[in-house]
């Protein structure tokens, strides 16, 4: 073969090589993209857990009316998702005016409270307003997805302002 062969593939492969990283950059772009568009939103409720606007099961075991929502958040010591979940919670639960937090554990003390509110999987959330009704439940995987749903409830449970009426005839 002659150099000219040579040097010919040669700018051809990093021609290649130039294309292809302008094709992962754009990739990477739309990947961007996509994850803004699909961004959290709330919990996942998958049809397990406790039903919407009933009232919550061992209103015994929580102080549902110490708080305006109460946050049962239940968790396994095997679960990753979990241990990276719990410091957020906990932040949550300390900057959060009017919440209550309880870690619920799996473990043999907690088995009842899991059965109780059908809990199958972890990490999974129920918000409890202060009467003891089930305001929202799922899984969350992430702290903004507990943030959203915790917005959502509280924007259900705020109270709607009068109508005002306006009165023409003052005239």
């Amino acid at each position: 073969m002659t150099g000219g062969v040579w040097i010919a593939s040669y700018v051809a492969l990093w021609i290649a090589v130039v294309v292809l990283g302008v094709a992962v950059v754009a990739l990477l772009r739309q990947i961007g993209v996509l994850h803004a568009r699909v961004r959290p939103m709330g919990v996942h409720f998958g049809g397990e857990g406790p039903e919407r606007h009933a009232p919550a099961p061992l209103p015994e075991r929580f102080a549902f009316d110490a708080a305006d929502v109460t946050l049962l958040a239940f968790t396994s010591p095997t679960c990753e998702i979990c241990h990276s979940l719990l410091p957020g919670l906990r932040a949550l639960r300390r900057d959060e005016k009017g919440l209550a937090l309880e870690l619920i554990d799996h473990g043999p003390s907690t088995l009842e409270v899991f059965s109780a509110y059908a809990v199958t999987g972890t990490p999974y959330v129920v918000a409890v307003d202060r009467a003891g009704i089930v305001q929202a439940r799922g899984v969350a995987n992430t702290l903004d997805q507990v943030e959203e749903m915790l917005d959502e409830v509280r924007t259900d449970l705020a109270p709607t302002a009068p109508e005002t009426s306006v009165d023409d005839t003052h005239g």
